[in-house]
């Protein structure tokens, strides 16, 4: 018995120690909202968008390119480039953090007694006539750089055009879903359209002193995004790109809801997002990545016909490879990812009250 005892002890202080291990910083939430009490009496709701990207890996350039320099001397060009990695997440951990996470949020909305309407009553509709229906359930590496996009298994989507590279685009003025909520909620029948589009990275850009030459720094820390960009290298077929050129790309996380028209705008919105990011501590080790070159300097060798300059072109390479332990992994952003689902959730339903 006495043996029994501590190995229950054991167990239930591993279980402990497991759970204390992920935390979360200090929670700031934001929304931007009007007309919400406009929407009180809708019976019905339909989820146009849920999605999830984990970024699992990133790569950046930084060049400089050569020439005089003060004093009469010549410096070659100089190129830094940085990569780090997550090891160890399978597509199959992602997506069940982002089928967890939905089947919550429907859920909840069953719960509050909002009929959830389907993918095949919005195929009716003139809004989604041109649109293509896709499956989730399937993790894509084309939406953003270097992440993998998951929507729900089992649920249902519109997009406007498949990319040859897979990418979705929604559709929309410029690219932006909601544009096309106000027809849409008309046409289901003055339905509350909700969107959740969350983003989580692990990336942080840091500034650096770049000197004579070219300074990259990258700092870990896991994290639901506020609004912030994913800066990563152009890997692009275009004719004219430049050597370290890099692409940018602006994130969020993001739940909302609209509801109603009113000539091209909803009657209803309702924007929640974060004003900080959410960070998710004891998940990944804290790692700064470094990548540093400056081009070789020549002050030139008089001849007789007249100052000869050797210069040298460097290039520096870092690379780091970070382990995950996936159920610490899950655990801490689903724990930060429901949090944040259901604090703009709850404040839009007890709006409606």
């Amino acid at each position: 018995m006495k043996i029994r005892k501590l190995i229950m002890i054991a167990i239930a202080t591993a279980f402990v120690s497991s759970i204390q291990a992920q935390s979360l910083s200090e929670f700031k939430p934001n929304d931007m909202s009007f007309g919400v009490k406009k929407a009180k009496n809708a019976k019905k709701i339909y989820i146009s968008d849920f999605s999830v990207n984990y970024q699992i890996y990133n790569e950046k350039q930084k060049f400089k390119q050569g020439g005089s320099t003060l004093g009469g001397g010549m410096r070659g060009d100089a190129m830094a480039e940085a990569s780090v990695g997550l090891e160890g997440l399978t597509e199959k951990d992602v997506q069940q953090i982002t089928d967890k996470l939905y089947n919550d949020y429907v859920s909840k909305i069953k719960a509050s007694g909002l009929q959830i309407l389907t993918a095949e009553d919005a195929a009716k509709t003139e809004t989604y006539s041109e649109y293509e229906i896709i499956d989730g359930g399937k993790v894509s590496l084309a939406q953003l750089p270097g992440t993998m996009a998951t929507a729900p298994t089992g649920y249902k989507y519109f997009v406007k055009k498949v990319a040859k590279s897979g990418k979705e685009k929604s559709g929309g003025f410029m690219g932006n879903s909601q544009f096309l909520f106000p027809k849409l909620s008309k046409e289901l029948d003055d339905a509350i359209i909700s969107k959740v589009d969350i983003t989580v990275l692990f990336v942080e850009d840091k500034n650096a002193f770049q000197g004579n030459g070219v300074n990259i720094k990258i700092k870990t820390n896991l994290r639901l995004a506020a609004n912030e960009g994913i800066i990563m290298t152009d890997d692009s077929k275009s004719l004219v790109k430049f050597k370290g050129q890099n692409t940018v790309d602006i994130v969020n996380s993001e739940v909302s809801f609209y509801h109603g028209k009113m000539g091209l705008s909803s009657t209803t919105s309702y924007v929640g997002s974060l004003s900080k990011p959410l960070y998710i501590q004891g998940v990944i080790a804290d790692e700064k990545i470094q990548s540093f070159a400056t081009g070789g300097l020549s002050q030139g060798v008089s001849t007789m016909y007249g100052t000869y300059f050797s210069v040298r072109d460097n290039k520096s390479t870092t690379t780091k490879v970070i382990p995950v332990e996936p159920k610490k992994f899950n655990d801490g952003v689903y724990m930060a990812a429901s949090k944040f689902i259901d604090f703009h959730m709850s404040a839009f339903l007890n709006d409606l009250k």
